[in-house]
C-alpha cells in the first residue's frame, strides 16, 4: 500500500522574522501617538462629565436651597486650624454618594476626624491626575480635582511652606469676594450679573499645584483646599496656588451656566489701562467676577 507524500510546511526564515518584527515595530511606532492621543482625550472627555456632573448637583442644590453652597463654615472669619465643612461635602447628596452625607455629624467640632472625609469619591477626581486618593499634602483627606471660584482677589497669604504659610501675619480670610465661593458665602443667581455663561463655577486643580480635598478645609488660613482665586500673577498652570491641570495647554472649568469650556493657559490676564486714569481687568479675571460689568469677549 502507498502512502501520499507527507506535506512540509516551510517555516520563517531569520530574514522573514526580522523583517515582520521591523514591520510590527515601524507600526507601533507610528501608532503611539495616536494611540497616546486617544487615551488624553478619553481622559479629558471624562473630567468633563465630572465637571457637568458637578453643574447638575449644584443647580439642583439650588433648586432645593435657593443658594449655592458656602466654600466652607465659620462662626468668625479669623485663622487657625479647625477642620469645616465645604461646598463639595454639601454635594454629596447630589452626587449619589448620600450614605456618606448621611453618616456626617455636620455639628462636630472636630470634622476632620470623620473617616468619611478620607474617602476616595471618584466624581471628584480627574482621571490625569497622579495625586492618591488620600491628598498627603492636604492633611490626607480624600483629593479632589476640583476647585470652587474664589474670585478675582487673592487671599491674603502665600502657600509655598505646607500649604498654609500666611502672609502677612495671621490674616483673616476675607468675609466676602466677588467669585462664587467664600467663607459663609450664598451666592445666588441673580448675583451673577455678568452673565451665568461668562462666569466661572469651579475649576480643575490638578497635582502641579497640589490638587485639593472634597471634605472641605483645614482651618479659615487654608482657602485653597477647597477654592482657587484667579488673581493676576496666578493664571493657569501658573503655580502653587493656581487652578492647573494634566491636559496639555489649560484647563477644564464648570461655568455657572453648567456648560464645560477648557480655557487656555495663555489667556488674557493682568490689569489693563482702561485710558480713564483707572485700571479695568482682563479677560481672566473677568472670568472669575460675578459682577464687574464688564464684557468678556472671545475667549
Amino acid at each position: 500500500m502507498t502512502h501520499p507524500r507527507s506535506q512540509i510546511r516551510p517555516g520563517f526564515t531569520l530574514v522573514e522574522l526580522v523583517t515582520v518584527v521591523f514591520v510590527v515595530t515601524i507600526l507601533l511606532v507610528l501608532l503611539a501617538p495616536s494611540i497616546q492621543k486617544a487615551q488624553q482625550d478619553a481622559r479629558l472627555d471624562t473630567c468633563k462629565y465630572h465637571l457637568k456632573q458637578i453643574g447638575l448637583a449644584l443647580h439642583n442644590y439650588n433648586d432645593v436651597h435657593a443658594t449655592m453652597p458656602p466654600a466652607w463654615t465659620g462662626h468668625h472669619p479669623g485663622p487657625g486650624e479647625g477642620g469645616r465643612y465645604g461646598w463639595s461635602m454639601f454635594l454629596t447628596p447630589y452626587v449619589d454618594e448620600g450614605p456618606i452625607y448621611n453618616r456626617v455629624d455636620f455639628n462636630d467640632q472636630k470634622p476632620g476626624q470623620a473617616q468619611e472625609t478620607r474617602t476616595a469619591l471618584t466624581v471628584f477626581r480627574c482621571p490625569s491626575d497622579t495625586t492618591a486618593a488620600q491628598n498627603s499634602m492636604r492633611g490626607g483627606f480624600g483629593t479632589s480635582n476640583y476647585s470652587g471660584n474664589f474670585g478675582m482677589v487673592a487671599a491674603p497669604r502665600w502657600l509655598a511652606s505646607g500649604l498654609s504659610t500666611n502672609w502677612p501675619g495671621q490674616a483673616p480670610t476675607p468675609i466676602r469676594t466677588d467669585g462664587i465661593f467664600w467663607l459663609n458665602s450664598s451666592c445666588r443667581f441673580r448675583d451673577i450679573t455678568d452673565g451665568s455663561s461668562n462666569t466661572f463655577m469651579v475649576g480643575e486643580r490638578a497635582v502641579s499645584s497640589a490638587a485639593g480635598i472634597w471634605m472641605g478645609v483645614r482651618g479659615n488660613n487654608f482657602e485653597s483646599d477647597q477654592v482657587t482665586d484667579c488673581s493676576p500673577g496666578n493664571e493657569i498652570n501658573s503655580g502653587i496656588g493656581s487652578f492647573s491641570s494634566s491636559h496639555k495647554g489649560g484647563a477644564v472649568f464648570l461655568m455657572c451656566d453648567g456648560s464645560v469650556r477648557f480655557i487656555a493657559e495663555n489667556i488674557e490676564s493682568g490689569m489693563e489701562n482702561s485710558g480713564r486714569g483707572s485700571l479695568q481687568p482682563k479677560t481672566f479675571q473677568r472670568l472669575a467676577s460675578r459682577h464687574d460689568n464688564l464684557v468678556v469677549g472671545e475667549f
